[in-house]
């Protein structure tokens, strides 16, 4: 009866398995094909290390990334920069899986049909686990998987598709654990990093006064020293600058007057029996996560509610519906399903404050009549006829994402760098979560690096503080010699006019106010003997000298008890360190040519 049941969704197995390995077998499946397709129809979209990437197959991992981005949300709707974010996400991981396969070959990596067959019975695939036909109770059942995976009547293209998922996945899996493999970690080692951890100190320093006017001569030889050493450093990004009128979607006072009806109304729906919390949750609640259970939340005890969610539930009958709760994510309905002692079963339907039908006619209006004016005489006039305010002389910067004024909007900042965007051209609107934004770009500077004469001032300036922090340190010796010996800290302090303060307890790991993080003066908070005074020390943006008053030593019984845990945790840090390391000099020392913007120019051109 069991495989009769699993073997009746078969077809419904195999439309589950194309969508949730298509992001690992897309790469085989389309470099099958682009060895018989032409460049027009299939262009090289980019070529790594002299392997082609056809358009086809980065149309199938962009489509890939798209629907879990849109399945993570909950619904369909993505905007213009939520879309741009997944498909620089998307790129970037195709490049890199190019790389990763480049290496396995390169090494070599192969695996053996014992190793597939082993797989299937020992590892099934991880989106496969979650697959209905294939749980007891919620838990996936292994064995149903088996038996229906040993039935020689199941459909061979469903194996033949989970081989090629261990096939693609294998190999990578070994790669990973060859990356992984680092040096024993000494019990020296770890017990600096617990010491470091854990050892906390409590001092009292002397912040010694700086002069920040003291005029220091830098010699222009060691100017420009400098900035050939740090060339890097003054790396000038490309910018433009541009006008922009935005028009936000943020909710206002109306939108949660709309909210709140909506909420008092499904909410006397449910009272008056017109429909059930569940049919209600499936249709109007906006938690995705909950909805298609009918908006159960769970079982709380005391103290595990939000306090608002608990007060509306405390006194509320089971079955009853409590009036809206506000949240930040909006307002939401609650209904106790149970109660067991002090435990209650929560159940809630949220409804977003989000802008109204009426609002967003408005603004959509609004928009259409500012499109129409701005396309034939640009955005200032459209603003000026329709009264809305706009921002003009915005320098957007390559590499940032920020607009000042509509926040996260990368897609507006590529637009407007982008060398064939004709100045004082308007935009489309581009959509972000804080609304909808029209762009017009009045000027551009290329990237580059600054000549040194440009950035004379700010070496110049680089070179003097270390100069003014060399003399401080210098003139707090003079200053501290002339202090009488066996003085104390504050007495010394109050007579040179420093300032005293306190810092601690911190650890070596840690910020210390007045002290800095990793500097000297932090070292000698664990260096310097207890009562003794230490000085004059580096902390960073000053000078200080400290006397170490309080010292917390690590506890060696309880590192001995916790140091196989800390030894597995930095065994896992240093593999994952070792791994980045690689993947990051993969990149760095790969050609990648990237012919998007070619074909996207093309594509312009044609009309498409």
């Amino acid at each position: 009866m069991m495989m009769r049941s699993i073997r009746a969704n078969t077809k419904w197995i195999m439309v589950f398995l194309a969508v949730a390995f298509a992001a690992w077998l897309v790469l085989d499946w389309v470099q099958s094909r682009d060895t018989q397709a032409s460049s027009g129809a299939n262009p090289v979209i980019a070529v790594v290390n002299g392997q082609e990437i056809r358009y086809i197959q980065w149309s199938n991992t962009l489509e890939v990334a798209l629907n879990n981005a849109r399945a993570t949300r909950g619904d369909a709707v993505m905007t213009d920069e939520e879309t741009r974010q997944v498909e620089l996400v998307a790129w970037d991981q195709l490049i890199q899986d190019v790389l990763i396969q480049q290496e396995i070959d390169r090494l070599g990596i192969e695996v053996t049909n014992a190793e597939v067959q082993q797989a299937f019975r020992l590892s099934p695939p991880p989106d496969l686990m979650r697959y209905p036909a294939f749980m007891t109770d919620g838990v996936f059942d292994y064995a149903k998987y088996q038996q229906f995976f040993s039935d020689p009547s199941v459909d061979e293209q469903i194996l033949l598709q989970i081989e090629s998922y261990y096939r693609a996945t294998l190999p990578r899996a070994r790669l990973s654990q060859m990356l992984q493999q680092g040096g024993a970690i000494s019990d020296a080692e770890l017990w600096q990093e617990f010491r470091d951890r854990n050892e906390a100190a409590t001092v009292t320093f002397a912040s010694v006064p700086a002069n920040p006017t003291l005029e220091v001569e830098i010699p222009e030889a060691e100017m420009r020293a400098y900035y050939r050493d740090h060339l890097e450093d003054f790396e000038r990004p490309a910018t433009a600058t541009i006008s922009i009128v935005s028009f936000t979607t943020i909710p206002g006072a109306r939108d949660t007057l709309y909210a709140q009806a909506l909420a008092d109304t499904i909410r006397t729906s449910i009272l008056d029996g017109s429909t059930t919390f569940e049919e209600a949750a499936a249709q109007y609640s906006e938690d995705a996560a909950t909805r298609a259970t009918g908006g159960q939340l769970g079982r709380f005890g005391p103290g595990q509610l939000l306090p608002a969610f608990e007060d509306a539930t405390t006194e509320l009958a089971v079955g009853d519906v409590a009036e809206p709760v506000a949240s930040p994510q909006g307002l939401h309905l609650l209904q106790v399903t149970a109660r067991d002692g002090d435990t209650v079963a929560v159940s809630h339907i949220l409804v977003p404050v989000e802008l109204s039908p009426a609002g967003e006619d408005e603004m959509f209006d609004l928009m259409d009549e500012f499109e129409g004016v701005a396309l034939i005489d640009g955005i200032a006039t459209a603003a000026d006829s329709v009264g809305v305010p706009i921002a003009s002389d915005v320098t957007v910067t390559e590499g940032f994402d920020f607009v000042p004024g509509a926040g996260a909007l990368g897609v507006a900042v590529d637009w407007a760098l982008d060398p064939l965007t004709p100045f004082d051209e308007v935009s489309e609107f581009f959509q972000n979560a804080a609304g909808y934004h029209m762009v017009e770009v009045a000027g551009r500077v290329e990237g580059g690096t600054f000549s040194f004469e440009e950035a004379r001032e700010q070496v110049r300036e680089t070179l003097a503080i270390e100069r003014r922090r060399e003399a401080a340190l210098e003139a707090a010796r003079s200053q501290w010699a002339t202090v009488e010996a066996g003085s104390s800290l504050e007495d010394a302090a109050a007579g040179l006019g420093w300032t005293i303060g306190t810092a601690g307890p911190f650890t070596r790991r840690q910020f210390a106010a007045g002290l800095g993080r990793d500097t000297e003066a932090v070292g000698a908070a664990f260096a310097a003997p207890l009562g003794e005074i230490a000085g004059p020390l580096d902390a960073g943006d000053g000078v200080v000298l400290l006397r170490v008053d309080e010292r917390t030593q690590a506890n060696p019984e309880l590192f001995v008890a916790v140091r196989e845990q800390l030894r597995s945790q930095m065994q896992m840090q240093a593999a994952q360190s070792n791994v980045n390391l690689w993947i990051n000099g993969l990149r760095e020392t790969a050609t990648v040519v990237d012919r998007r913007d070619r074909l996207n120019q093309r594509a312009a051109a044609a009309g498409l």
